[in-house]
């Protein structure tokens, strides 16, 4: 392999090998999200539960829908020491789940975390303090 060959080499996997491991985390992020429309669901807040009535399920789908870009990637690990203020847990009409939990933080950012089945991965988002504005 001649000399410039190899510079040639070494300069592509200089240049894709970022732009990969870039788009990687990238992609997830800036690619919007098609949850379902909920139907119903249930509130679970400071030890209360309570259904949510059919207005709250149209602002709970109108700020799913308006929320569909910037969730982190699959397998982000939620505040261990903190649980969560607000969990909401909502079926689609097709009998899928989504479920958001709320953590508001005194001296930081307003953080949401959504799995899309009990138990499963998280992918969270972070809102600047007061302006994370949940249905409730």
């Amino acid at each position: 392999m001649s000399r410039n060959n190899k510079f040639l080499l070494v300069f592509a996997v200089a240049v894709i090998v970022p732009v990969v491991l870039i788009w990687t985390v990238a992609w997830p992020i800036l690619r919007p999200w098609n949850l379902p429309d909920v139907t119903r669901g249930v509130l679970y807040e400071a030890g209360d539960e309570r259904n949510l009535m059919a207005d709250e399920i149209g602002a709970m789908n109108q700020w799913l829908h308006q929320h569909q870009t910037g969730w982190g990637i699959a397998g982000e690990v939620p505040p261990k020491d903190t649980p969560a203020e607000a969990v909401y847990q909502l079926t689609s009409a097709d009998g899928r789940t989504i479920i958001l939990s709320a953590w508001h933080f005194r001296h930081g950012a307003d953080v949401v975390g959504i799995q899309t089945q009990a138990g499963g991965t998280y992918r969270m988002r972070s809102f600047e303090r007061g302006t994370l504005h949940l249905p409730d």
